[in-house]
């Protein structure tokens, strides 16, 4: 593989981070994506309500394939979602409380993998990798 095929070697990191991630959650019953949504569920629950579109912007995903994962994570008990008085097709997502009880385990494998990404770098390569990143993906934005 050449070095200059940037595209190539995103996407192996992105796919060896998820494959670490699923295999450290597993017994949960939660894939990678699952357990950050989860996260950020948590976080944005502590300011407000949180909707589907929220994550749609948050993680960059269309909104079809947002509505499967949170059907799944719904299906497997893992939100809540309620429908909105004012307007029922807002509905607002909530974590169950078989979520927050494996949450803390969730957040541990996920530093652990972190932690393993950052392995031998140091602060100003990582500060680099960072700048780097945010100006490759300014550059795909429409």
């Amino acid at each position: 593989m050449e070095k200059q095929d940037i595209g190539r070697y995103i996407h192996i990191l992105s796919r060896q981070v998820r494959r670490k991630i699923d295999e450290a959650v597993a017994s949960y019953n939660v894939t990678a994506v699952q357990c950050s949504m989860i996260g950020f569920i948590f976080e944005s629950n502590k300011k407000g309500s949180v909707y589907a579109k929220d994550i749609e912007s948050k993680f960059n995903m269309r909104r079809a394939t947002v509505a499967e994962i949170l059907s799944l994570m719904e299906k497997n008990g893992l939100i809540e979602r309620k429908a909105k008085s004012e307007d029922a097709r807002l509905k607002e997502i909530t974590l169950t409380n078989k979520s927050l009880e494996i949450k803390s385990n969730i957040e541990r494998a996920m530093r652990k993998v972190e932690k393993d990404l950052k392995k031998g770098l140091t602060e100003e390569e990582l500060q680099q990798f960072f700048t780097t990143l945010e100006k490759m993906s300014k550059n795909l934005e429409d």
